[in-house]
């Protein structure tokens, strides 16, 4: 990995950032919550629901960083795996509600079982951070940020097309490019991404609301 810098505070400045990171994913989630409670929308929950798990993602990534215990960087994991069921409910919109929560559960179930397998032994917890990084990229960043992106080229109402066009990049930049920097070992340009992403979909849910027709 490429050298990332001095201590702050007591902590290696990559666990610093990514402590910092999953701070500032938590408020951002904390303002994302606000318009879902108004709005109540499918792509707004999607939304929400990448912020929080990548926040508690990023938290015990830096603690696993700062401590080197492996609990965290396993807990980062799991963050993900459960996040992205609640993320992959937003591709399956058309379906009926009842359908969703079947799969919803299958999809739950699926990724515990998932990961008590990794857990099963030690070789296992070592590949799984590799793992969870491509399993966030794929499922995450390609498929669920690239039918946000579909939604936005599909739609002709100017609010949600800001909308998607928004959340889409913000989820693709911290899935696909954040993960795609950690993968290679670049922590500072992991960062960068990562940092990017929920300013992405705040400026463009604000933006949107305040150009409405």
């Amino acid at each position: 990995m490429e050298p990332v810098g001095p201590e702050i505070l007591g902590f290696s400045f990559g666990a610093f950032l990514m402590l910092l990171s999953g701070i500032f994913y938590i408020v951002c989630a904390l303002l994302v919550w606000k318009k879902y409670v108004s709005e109540k929308n499918e792509l707004i929950g999607a939304l929400l629901a990448f912020l929080i798990y990548q926040s508690f993602n990023m938290i015990f990534m830096g603690i696993e960083m700062h401590t080197m215990n492996m609990i965290y960087s396993s807990l980062a994991a799991l963050s993900v795996f459960v996040g992205s069921t609640y993320m992959i409910k937003f591709p399956l919109s058309s379906l009926s509600k009842s359908t969703r929560n079947s799969i919803f559960f299958l999809s739950l179930i699926a990724v515990l079982g998932l990961f008590a397998w990794f857990m099963s032994n030690e070789e296992r917890q070592i590949e799984l951070m590799n793992f969870t990084l491509w399993y966030d990229l794929v499922v995450n960043g390609i498929i669920v940020g690239g039918f946000m992106l579909l939604l936005a080229f599909k739609t002709s109402e100017r609010v949600l097309k800001i909308k998607a066009y928004g959340g889409s990049t913000g989820v693709i930049s911290c899935c696909v490019a954040s993960s795609a920097a950690m993968i290679s070992g670049s922590i500072l340009t992991s960062a960068f991404f990562g940092f990017l992403a929920p300013i992405l979909i705040l400026s463009t849910l604000f933006f949107s609301d305040k150009n409405k027709i």
